[in-house]
């Protein structure tokens, strides 16, 4: 079963008495160009529609958000500068996005004919507003409860909102041989994940033999999130804030479309962010907001999926004059961000090389003090090498001097314990059992 869903009709909105106010179902019925609209609810739907009515020339459009903007993307799972950028953009092509703002009565609605007149409406605060157009975009209902799609007849337990509980490996549902996709079975209620899901469904149904095909399958798995504003927004895995929730330290690395030469040239607003792991440098989300960015994200999925780092990202070369040099830069800036970043791989792959003896604290110490003959408590260049030499590592000149270069953060000429002893922290080279 597959029966879809339909948009949500909140009390009080007089859809039956106008031909001027609209839903999601009905407004492929619009048979006027309206001189302004007002769309109440800043959901994927929401926006993509006001994109739409102010790229068709309507002067005056705005949306409605009975909360704020912040709490509203969020619940999308939308990362916040992306949403701020989004924000921007619509507010400078004309769209009007009003926080904390619900109508509260409709005082007037036209009747067929008087074509010259404006819906009015009474909000929240008492002010008044009128619009030609009025556009519910409140939410989707999943068709379950409902008798005509006769799941309930059929012995299918269906929720109070009408979503069909299923089993997340075959999609079937609690009455034998009755299996359900899309809408029906709840979020994400996406083209893409409906059809994969039935695709899923039918093979289920249809197997025969000892071989589980729904084994690497999982329902709640993440998915890509492409959204058709002007311009696009895409994005994956996981913001800041809910990486820090699972106990990830991150930084993060953005760039603006117009670093690269295309978006400079072509398409300069947006950014692309990266959500990297402090500790592998290993991108955990990708966020997108720009021209081509619903196609981008699927690069942005498969670097999350592979657990790519971005001293991976950094090796590869980008065909020149692509949205893709995007990724780039924008690993660039994470790694500003990192204590010990791609300049630190080839000092670290050198120094794990050999992982025979114990850096212990007491060990490094032991060392280091050895070498610091005047017990300044730091090291020059030559020392430094004199210090790896007596730990029975031999290192060049040329890597001695880029430790100091990275690590002589006051620009002195030398290094202090700290500074030492966290570089083998980084290297985590197991202890040494006896």
């Amino acid at each position: 079963v597959c029966t879809g869903s339909k948009s949500t009709r909140l009390p009080g909105i007089p859809f039956e008495e106008s031909h001027r106010i609209f839903d999601s179902d009905t407004i492929n019925l619009l048979g006027y160009f309206p001189r302004s609209v007002t769309i109440s609810g800043l959901g994927i739907i929401g926006i993509e529609f006001a994109n739409i009515f102010n790229a068709l020339g309507v002067k005056d459009v705005n949306i409605l958000v009975r909360g704020d903007v912040e709490t509203s993307t969020k619940k999308l799972g939308m990362d916040m500068d992306v949403a701020n950028e989004l924000m921007r953009l619509l507010k400078e092509s004309g769209v009007k996005v009003l926080e904390g703002t619900s109508v509260s009565e409709f005082s007037y609605v036209p009747p067929p004919g008087a074509d010259e007149e404006y819906i009015e409406m009474k909000l929240n605060d008492g002010s008044t507003m009128q619009t030609d157009l009025f556009f519910a975009a409140t939410g989707r209902y999943p068709v379950g409860k409902n008798e005509e799609t006769g799941l309930e007849s059929a012995g299918v337990e269906v929720a109070d909102r009408g979503m069909v509980g299923i089993d997340k490996k075959t999609l079937a549902t609690s009455s034998k041989n009755v299996y359900a996709a899309g809408d029906v079975i709840g979020p994400p209620a996406l083209a893409s994940t409906s059809m994969e899901q039935a695709q899923r469904a039918v093979s289920a149904m249809f197997h025969e033999g000892d071989d589980d095909v729904t084994k690497d399958a999982n329902h709640d798995d993440p998915l890509s999130i492409g959204v058709w504003t002007i311009p696009e927004m895409g994005y994956f895995g996981l913001t800041k804030e809910q990486a820090e929730k699972e106990g990830y330290s991150v930084v993060e690395g953005t760039a603006r479309f117009d670093q690269c030469l295309r978006g400079r040239v072509f398409a300069p607003d947006g950014l692309c962010k990266l959500v990297v792991d402090e500790k592998e440098g290993t991108v955990l989300g990708c966020h997108l907001i720009g021209k081509e960015a619903a196609e981008m994200v699927h690069y942005g999925m498969a670097l999350v999926k592979a657990g790519t780092s971005i001293f991976e990202i950094l090796q590869t070369v980008y065909t020149a004059v692509t949205f893709h040099e995007l990724f780039k830069e924008a690993a660039l800036d994470a790694n500003s961000k990192l204590d010990f970043g791609v300049e630190w791989q080839e000092i670290f792959a050198i120094l794990q090389s050999e992982c025979d003896i114990d850096f212990s604290e007491e060990y490094l110490r032991e060392k280091f003090d050895s070498i610091d003959e005047d017990g300044s408590g730091e090291l020059d260049e030559e020392e430094m090498g004199a210090l790896f030499g007596a730990m029975g590592r031999t290192v060049s000149k040329r890597i001695i001097a880029n430790i100091m270069r990275l690590s002589d953060t006051d620009g002195n000429g030398t290094i202090d314990f700290g500074e030492f002893k966290a570089i083998f922290d980084k290297i985590g080279c197991p202890a040494v059992e006896e």
